[in-house]
């Protein structure tokens, strides 16, 4: 990615770039009873008093944010266009052109977004939609069975979104759902704009460098190598350009090359690194990912360093060692929020492989710690009381055995009557084992409220975690209570 620098100007300034020869991935579908024409303003002065009446917006820009409703002037997005609601916004004007945000709610199922660029004399110079929202009607919800659906080709959902950075390059993301021969279909693209001279919209060509060169720019790194911090302050960033990354997904923080590992003949691996982002559903940690190649082309990725903080969970990878035998040794902390004073936490040690050719497979977990300062008769006992049923059910962690094995805990509450248990389950949520942690039935008896079955089974499996070589570990207060691989507890 460009390095970001401190500008004035905005994406109207001139880059002498030349559009994408190539063929251009799928884009949102147009509403059909749009008619979008060239804005003809019907007086100079009421075109200033439209654009200096707008919020002037600033870099960067993600997604239409501090826009405001315009009732006078939403004729300058068409003409003979009528809409439930239309947001503007605008960046300075230089070199005689302004670039106008308009962000128009169509209808209940339909939102669109375009960037118009006029010049001096308000007359509309380009246009390009840089963001969408298209769903389903109600009638079409309904119908929505992949059965009944005759058009495979017919769009279900379709989104559109756009980031504008520092460095005056507009990003566009789309995402399209569709049923193809009664299945669904999702296909994502990422395309790159800059506006030249003249106020012309141009896409941006992808660099077309060899694989050798790109890679050249991460700094050699030495096997063994220990990923356990990040210090991007003196690394390079990546150009969102680049064919060997796939930013689709990703956020728009920028991106540092880390390091270049060769993994004797099986591959060679990138790291890259990213600072603390925030994203919607919480915090991100800063992250390392390694990506193996073979031959140029992008084979596996794994996140070996950092994490994600959602609401009530949380995932952290804090040490990686990466060695000479291809081997991938992880420590994994899966945490899950409880309530405000407690949190079950899983530590398991992964060791994963590289293969020849570069795929990235899980080996074995050397270890599985799980422990909560919840574990103690005390707590236990008042936090289940304060629950809403008599029989509560969390789902704590997966074995990955011959077949996956959930471990549960199973609390009893009702009045004076307590009982708590722990529970391993099969794929088919048939018990295995039970352990009783405690027992304070007075007239119930143990095996009428004993659990059947788990209820409520959340699923967090990890199915690329490698299988338990050894026991895993639940810490219980006073207790180390072991689980066999096969599920079994040993009492």
């Amino acid at each position: 990615m460009f390095r970001a620098i401190p500008i004035v100007c905005f994406i109207w300034l001139v880059f002498n770039s030349s559009c994408n020869n190539r063929p251009k991935p799928a884009v949102i579908i147009e509403h059909k009873s749009i008619n979008i024409a060239p804005v003809v303003p019907d007086s100079m002065t009421k075109y200033y008093d439209f654009v200096n009446g707008l919020t002037q917006l600033k870099l960067p820009y993600p997604n239409a944010y501090e826009l405001k409703e315009i009732r006078d002037y939403a004729h300058y997005l068409g003409i003979d266009t009528t809409y439930q609601q239309v947001k503007a916004g605008r960046f300075a004007t230089t070199n005689g052109l302004t670039p106008v945000i308009f962000d128009c709610e169509i209808n209940d199922y339909e939102r669109r977004t375009w960037l118009v660029i006029f010049n001096d004399n308000g007359v509309e110079q380009s246009r390009l939609q840089i963001a969408a929202d298209v769903r389903p009607s109600s009638e079409e919800e309904a119908s929505d069975e992949p059965t009944a659906v005759k058009d495979t080709t017919t769009t279900r959902f379709a989104s559109e979104w756009f980031y504008i950075g520092l460095d005056s390059v507009i990003e566009v993301r789309a995402r399209q759902s569709a049923y193809v021969q009664g299945s669904q279909k999702v296909n994502t693209s990422l395309r790159f704009y800059r506006i030249g001279a003249k106020g012309t919209i141009k896409e941006v060509s992808r660099d077309k460098e060899s694989f050798e060169k790109y890679a050249a720019r991460f700094p050699d790194g030495k096997l063994p190598v220990v990923v356990d911090t990040v210090n991007t302050g003196v690394l390079k960033t990546v150009s969102r350009l680049t064919l060997y990354y796939d930013f689709r997904e990703e956020s728009q923080d920028p991106l540092y090359a880390m390091a270049k590992l060769e993994i004797g003949n099986r591959a060679t691996a990138l790291l890259y690194a990213r600072d603390t982002i925030y994203l919607d559903e919480g915090l991100n940690y800063p992250a390392v990912k390694l990506i193996t190649y073979k031959k140029g082309k992008e084979i596996d990725k794994i996140v070996v360093y950092g994490g994600t903080l959602g609401e009530h969970s949380e995932t952290i990878y804090r040490k990686c060692t990466v060695d000479k035998d291809a081997s991938i040794n992880l420590q994994e902390e899966d945490s899950r929020v409880v309530d405000s004073s407690f949190r079950f936490k899983t530590v398991y040690n992964m060791q994963y492989e590289i293969l020849p050719g570069g795929k990235i497979i899980g080996r074995q977990a050397t270890s599985i710690v799980h422990s909560s300062k919840l574990y103690n008769e005390k707590a236990l006992i008042k936090y289940f009381k304060g629950r809403y049923s008599t029989h509560n059910y969390i789902s704590l962690f997966n074995i990955r055995a011959k077949d996956n094995i959930l471990v549960g805990l199973h609390a009893y509450n009702k009045g004076q009557e307590n009982y708590l248990e722990l529970l391993t389950v099969n794929k088919d949520n048939k018990i295995i084992d039970r352990y009783t942690v405690y027992d304070h039935l007075k007239k119930q008896k143990a095996a009428d409220v004993k659990a059947k079955k788990m209820e409520d089974i959340e699923d967090d499996y990890n199915d690329r975690r490698g299988r338990l070589t050894c026991d895993a570990i639940i810490r219980l207060a006073g207790k180390d209570l072991h689980i066999t691989p096969g599920g079994k507890f040993v009492k």
